[in-house]
């Protein structure tokens, strides 16, 4: 195994926690890049002392996920079977729920490995593979799964690495073919998943909290979703008992996947009370302004970068002029909630920038609540790991 000196710097981001590797973490850069995927890399100062292991798995993130910081680990089966069966012990809670039956079952380095995500849909996974290092070992995964969850139903996986010849980027490999949806639960309230047709698969588990909460506040009020996707959470909104949701998104499929989550719950929709529109968010959000709309609450998740006819949004420069029009859309007692999952965008500077447009808001809004990724989502120190940030503000006046 061939020693790799790393920079002071990246020593110190390794005693912190973090785990993802670039190339210019190596003193000797080039050797460092030119590694092939699934090589293991000795890592060690410029004494040679041993620092870590690490996994060479290039993705776009960066070139190498640290993995054990003792020099008798090894990346073998004896590994693999330790990351999994932790995950599956720290998550037994959600085994054991008949509330929730989806939820994310590892996690990448959050979980050990960086690399890899694996989702549950009531005893469907779906195996998420971001480099070729791990994806090497997909046989070795799927039997030490099998091994500790033999209910296992099916096995889907998705490739999101550069494909080569006739690789598939979504496959059925395993067991029944899942229904067309699989209906889940989360926290009693029915959402459709699909599984080996799309990247996504129809709602994002990472807002479980955030979709309880505003369940759990919004009885009588109005709720604007705004880049609704498949309307989540104006369908929690709406079992919460709001009296009126509006879902937007510039996407044809929100219409017939919004109405699909609503008839799951036994709630009509499109309707009076529960709007459906397909339609540029930015263009609606004008036509609320000029007609001097305002909602109880407001959620809003845009997409890091978003391209539409006549409009670019990228979360890093153009947030703030969208959360200043969402203030003023936002009725005094009412809430704004605000979400971004761009990793690129910190925690500290999306919180300075919401606060600052907040304060030059006319009306008074407080910061009263924040979310990040829940519990089956464990992070490493990393910050694209801590991707999810919710801020929800209240207008008292």
């Amino acid at each position: 195994m061939r020693l790799h000196k790393l920079t002071q710097q990246a020593i110190e981001r390794i005693e912190r926690g973090e785990c993802l590797l670039q190339a210019e973490d190596f003193v000797n850069q080039e050797a460092a890049a030119g590694q092939s995927d699934g090589t293991i890399l000795q890592l060690v100062d410029n004494d040679k002392k041993f620092i870590a292991k690490a996994i060479v798995g290039h993705q776009n993130k960066g070139i190498a996920w640290v993995f054990t910081d003792h020099e008798r680990i090894y990346f073998n089966q004896d590994f693999i079977e330790n990351v999994i069966e932790d995950a599956i012990e720290k998550r037994q809670e959600f085994f054991d729920s008949e509330e929730t039956t989806a939820f994310r079952l590892f996690n990448g380095e959050g979980d050990g490995l960086g690399g890899l995500t694996i989702d549950w849909y009531d005893g469907f996974i779906q195996i998420n593979w971001y480099n070729r290092a791990v994806f090497a070992e997909r046989a070795t995964f799927i039997k030490v799964l099998l091994y500790f969850l033999p209910q296992i139903k099916g096995v889907y996986e998705t490739k999101r690495f550069k494909l080569i010849e006739a690789e598939q980027p979504i496959e059925h490999t395993y067991g029944e073919v899942a229904p067309q949806p699989i209906e889940i639960l989360e926290n009693n309230i029915r959402y459709a998943i699909y599984l080996g047709s799309e990247w996504m698969t129809g709602l994002f588990l990472d807002q479980r909290e955030v979709r309880q909460f505003i369940q759990s506040q919004v009885a009588g009020a109005s709720l604007l979703n705004l880049f609704s996707y498949t309307g989540g959470f104006s369908v929690a909104a709406a079992v919460g008992g709001a009296k009126h949701t509006i879902s937007v998104d510039v996407a044809n499929r929100s219409l017939e996947k919004t109405t699909e989550q609503f008839a799951l719950n036994q709630i009509e929709a499109p309707t009076e009370n529960h709007e459906i529109r397909v339609m540029d968010v930015f263009d609606y959000i004008q036509y609320a302004k000029r007609h001097q709309r305002t909602f109880d609450w407001i959620v809003c998740d845009p997409p890091s970068f978003a391209r539409t006819k006549d409009y670019l949004f990228r979360a890093e420069t153009d947030y703030r002029q969208l959360a200043a029009d969402l203030f003023e859309l936002t009725a005094p007692g009412g809430f704004c909630v605000l979400s971004t999952n761009h990793s690129g965008y910190p925690k500290e500077l999306f919180m300075d920038d919401m606060n600052q447009v907040a304060q030059a808001a006319a009306g008074e809004y407080y910061l009263i609540q924040s979310f990040g990724l829940p519990d089956d989502y464990p992070t490493s120190a990393d910050e694209a790991s801590q991707y999810l940030k919710v801020l929800v503000y209240y207008r008292a006046q």
